[in-house]
């Protein structure tokens, strides 16, 4: 029986930072619920930088919020674990939300399926990469993408629910001078030790538009039964915007700074 295709949004984005992040936990919460199918957002965002949730728990975390606006990006808290990110026009950012009824269980496997798609999607333009942590990359993990004989150009983290999972991050296709600009300063503001030579781009290997790497992540992350374009409806924005104040930084530090 051919399975139900991939429903994907190709951009959708908001430029509200904290508000995009509250529309992939809405979709999250609505893949766990069984009220829609995997899904896959994938488009190019604004300047952000995305903070993990340890982030949030360390002394510098008010210095590293205001050295992000500072350099001109947006901030938010994402869902989904690891530690400070960026995200700008020349990345793709992604979060894949799928059904599942044991979402630890299959945790390791839907990382090595995203990352694996994105090695695979990265070849189908000549760009070699590999699977693996480099030496004090940033937001460092097993399944994070570098290519060969080069810097990392994909991070990822996963959150889970109770019948669903999403798996979300970036690909840096160009300009990793700018991740660069702002993260090394903020990761001195978090007491986070990062090597600025591990960060690369794709460009670095090829020029490839965002766009195109895009589709390729889409076609590959796909069943047989293809991919089904869609957009975010009024249901999801709605449930998103009772939530995105619990990803804006500046409230976090408003309602600790009251506590």
């Amino acid at each position: 029986m051919t399975s139900e295709p991939l429903h994907v949004v190709f951009g959708g984005l908001t430029r509200d930072a904290p508000l995009d992040t509250a529309i992939s936990r809405a979709i999250l919460e609505q893949v766990d619920a069984g009220d829609r199918p995997a899904t896959l957002q994938v488009g190019m965002p604004h300047d952000v930088v995305a903070f993990g949730k340890h982030d949030t728990l360390t002394g510098g975390f008010t210095a590293a919020v205001a050295t992000a606006a500072d350099h001109g990006f947006d901030t938010t808290i994402r869902i989904a674990g690891g530690r400070a990110v960026v995200f700008h026009s020349g990345t793709v950012r992604f979060a894949w939300t799928v059904p599942t009824d044991e979402p630890a269980r299959d945790m390791h496997a839907r990382f090595a399926t995203l990352a694996d798609a994105v090695v695979a999607s990265l070849s189908n333009f000549g760009v070699p990469a590999r699977v693996g942590e480099l030496p004090a990359e940033y937001c460092a993990g097993s399944y994070s993408v570098h290519l060969v004989g080069g810097g990392k150009v994909m991070g990822v983290g996963q959150r889970l629910a109770r019948h669903a999972a999403q798996v979300a991050g970036m690909i840096v296709v160009a300009d990793s001078a700018k991740v660069n600009s702002v993260l090394v300063p903020v990761y001195r503001d978090l007491g986070l030790t990062m090597n600025p030579s591990t960060t690369g781009a794709v460009t670095d290997v090829r020029s490839i538009e965002p766009h195109a790497i895009a589709r390729a992540l889409a076609t590959h992350l796909a069943p047989p039964s293809g991919i089904h374009e869609t957009q975010i409806d009024a249901d999801t924005h709605r449930r998103a915007a009772t939530f995105r104040q619990d990803h804006a930084p500046a409230h976090l530090r408003e309602r600790t700074e009251r506590s």
